[in-house]
């Protein structure tokens, strides 16, 4: 696997996690800056109330 390379990976209880040895940029809809770290997860359920981020409100 590339290290300079974003991994997006959709886990089974439905969030998206996002991955890189470095730093990968989140841009939201009009293309500003939301973060720029080498992890975070995003959640794919609607739940969350730390939209775009995955807060495990899937779990209840």
């Amino acid at each position: 696997m590339d290290n300079n390379k974003p991994t997006i990976q959709i886990t089974a209880t439905g969030k998206v996690v996002v991955t890189n040895a470095k730093q990968v940029t989140l841009l939201d809809a009009e293309g500003k800056t939301i973060t720029t770290r080498n992890r975070f997860s995003l959640c794919n359920c609607g739940k969350t109330l730390e939209a775009p981020f995955c807060d495990g409100a899937h779990k209840n």
